[in-house]
């Protein structure tokens, strides 16, 4: 899947330079973040993290700083979503709403992280942040940000699952597999989905009771009634 990390890479550098000079940059780095998930949706973690790499690299010695967005914030969060949503909930031994806990507690405490050294760096170049006419302080920035975020994350999980039903449409496995991590299309449940067992459980499910015994024993009354 080299041909998915490369358009998500080329495609991803483009929307973090051009970012730069419109005026909605937060819309394409959004979407530079959702061209570094491309690989993502054939289970290729290692192509996503070089098209974030690339892309940031790219992005940072072509607009400098105001490639920082998509550095701290947009870019990593791609693979850290998909790290927490679509693989920790695999681990095992821990229920259910414990993994939602720790989901929800590592999302919130990246953010304000990345989001505070955003801040910091850009702080050296810009004195004061304004935005649409208006000068924001400090507080009120992380409140406003926060609140994106939240509606962010959801939105952006589901894009992805859209992007991997798209994907699997039109993108098959070859079939060899030269990587390990390519072994397996990548699936389409996270942590927040319920699972079938889950389900099962709740509606309490029972496995049928076997017929061939009822059936067998009538079978074998009749017969010996007729030879009698």
């Amino acid at each position: 899947m080299i041909a998915l990390s490369a358009v998500g890479c080329a495609m991803a550098a483009i929307a973090v330079v051009v970012q730069a000079y419109v005026p909605v940059s937060v819309a394409l780095n959004v979407v530079a973040a959702l061209f570094v998930a491309l690989p993502l949706t054939r289970g290729y973690w290692g192509g996503a993290l070089l098209a974030y790499v690339s892309a940031a690299l790219i992005g940072f010695f072509t607009v400098n700083i105001q490639a920082l967005p998509f550095i701290l914030l947009f870019g990593p969060y791609t693979v850290v979503m998909w790290l927490l949503d679509f693989k920790f909930y695999e681990f095992p031994k821990l229920p259910k709403w414990a993994k939602i806990v720790i989901i929800t507690l590592v999302k919130i405490g990246y953010f304000f992280l990345m989001f505070w050294a955003c801040l910091q760096l850009m702080q050296v170049v810009v004195a004061d942040i304004e935005l649409f006419g208006f000068e924001w302080t400090y507080p009120v920035l992380y409140a406003v940000g926060f609140a994106l975020f939240c509606l962010y994350d959801p939105l952006f999980r589901w894009v992805y699952r859209c992007m991997i039903t798209l994907i699997s449409r039109h993108v098959k496995t070859p079939p060899s597999q030269p990587r390990a991590d390519a072994a397996q299309p990548q699936k389409t449940q996270d942590v927040f989905d319920e699972t079938d067992s889950e389900r099962g459980e709740e509606e309490g499910e029972k496995p049928d009771a076997p017929t061939d015994g009822g059936s067998d024993g009538t079978d074998n009354a009749g017969t010996d009634g007729g030879d009698a």
